[in-house]
């Protein structure tokens, strides 16, 4: 399962950068799904195999957290392509991936109480996380223009 859950941060990236470029959430939506239908499976089998069967339960519970999660930044992006230029509807998906990208590192935990070998992927992971929360955050803000240059120099010159 580790490996659909470190494709999964890089979709929502992904997916919060085409803030600005809705006609490519499609795609990202549909791929995203598929990668977590692959989670689904590959987290039944952890879950059933884990020791003792709390660690088991927790990463069922967490997988269809995350589930949940991805229904929601789903629908978002898909109500984002209906109407582009809502900006409340940008900042819900930024927010739906932020929270997603938390339910990844849940999901994370709860196979690293299983598996002891994971601990370098949660690691990883959680570096990830916070790098992407803070590029989403630095992106809405330039992109909404509240960003003070020092010198006349505009985000389009940067990005």
């Amino acid at each position: 399962p580790v490996n659909c859950l470190f494709l999964l941060p890089v979709f929502f990236f992904q997916m919060t950068k085409s803030v600005t470029n809705p006609e490519e959430l499609g795609g990202l939506a549909s791929q995203m799904t598929n990668d977590y239908g692959h989670l689904a499976l590959q987290g039944r089998m952890a879950a059933a195999t884990a020791e003792p069967e709390e660690i088991g339960f927790q990463i069922k519970t967490r997988v269809q957290e995350l589930g949940h999660g991805c229904i929601f930044l789903v629908q978002k992006a898909g109500a984002l392509q209906i109407c582009p230029t809502d900006s409340y509807t940008k900042r819900e998906l930024i927010e739906c991936a932020r929270a997603v990208t938390e339910k990844v590192s849940l999901v994370l935990s709860a196979l690293q109480a299983g598996n002891k070998g994971t601990q370098a992927c949660i690691t990883a992971a959680s570096a990830v996380s916070g790098i992407i929360a803070d590029l989403d955050t630095t992106i809405m803000f330039a992109t909404a223009g509240t960003l003070n240059a020092e010198n006349n120099e505009s985000f389009a010159d940067h990005r």
